[in-house]
């Protein structure tokens, strides 16, 4: 898992370590698969299948997970 820290930053580059990164954070608040389901409009199924990178994630989902879950998502161009 390749997962920079800068300054706060986390840059996650593949499917893996989003999953990881949603699951850390929902624990780490200690919010349910249930609870993040609801927000989500997902089933308890769906937000299992993100957390281990076996369902790819529409982006207005990783909005929503963003939003509850207290964290800002940045696009960068590569130059």
């Amino acid at each position: 898992m390749r997962i920079t820290e800068v300054s706060m930053k986390k840059i996650i580059d593949s499917e893996k370590d989003l999953a990881i990164a949603l699951k850390e954070r929902r624990k780490e608040l200690g919010i349910t698969q249930k609870d993040l389901a609801s927000v989500c409009d997902l089933s308890h199924n769906g937000i299992s299948r993100i957390e281990v990178a076996d369902s790819d994630i529409k982006l207005s989902t990783l909005l929503k997970m963003s939003k509850f879950l207290g964290f800002k998502i940045t696009l960068e161009m590569d130059e």
